[in-house]
C-alpha cells in the first residue's frame, strides 16, 4: 500500500508541475529542468502526454460539450 501511495504522490506532483508549466507559472529554470527530466524519463514523459491529452479533451468538452 505504501508503494501505491507513493506513486499517487508522484503522479500528483508531476501533474501539478505540468499544470504550472502550461499556465506559465514555472520559472524558466524549473521549466528547463522539467523538460530535461522528461527527455530522460519515459514514464514521466508518458504521464505528461496523458495529462496533456486529458487537458485538451476537457477544453473540447467545455467548449463543445
Amino acid at each position: 500500500m505504501r508503494l501505491s501511495r507513493r506513486m499517487m504522490c508522484q503522479e500528483l506532483l508531476l501533474n501539478l508541475v505540468f499544470y504550472e508549466m502550461c499556465s506559465g507559472h514555472l520559472s524558466p529554470e524549473m521549466e528547463h529542468m522539467f523538460e530535461i527530466h522528461l527527455k530522460q524519463c519515459p514514464d514521466c514523459h508518458h504521464r505528461v502526454l496523458a495529462f496533456q491529452k486529458m487537458l485538451q479533451e476537457s477544453v473540447i468538452v467545455r467548449n463543445f460539450g
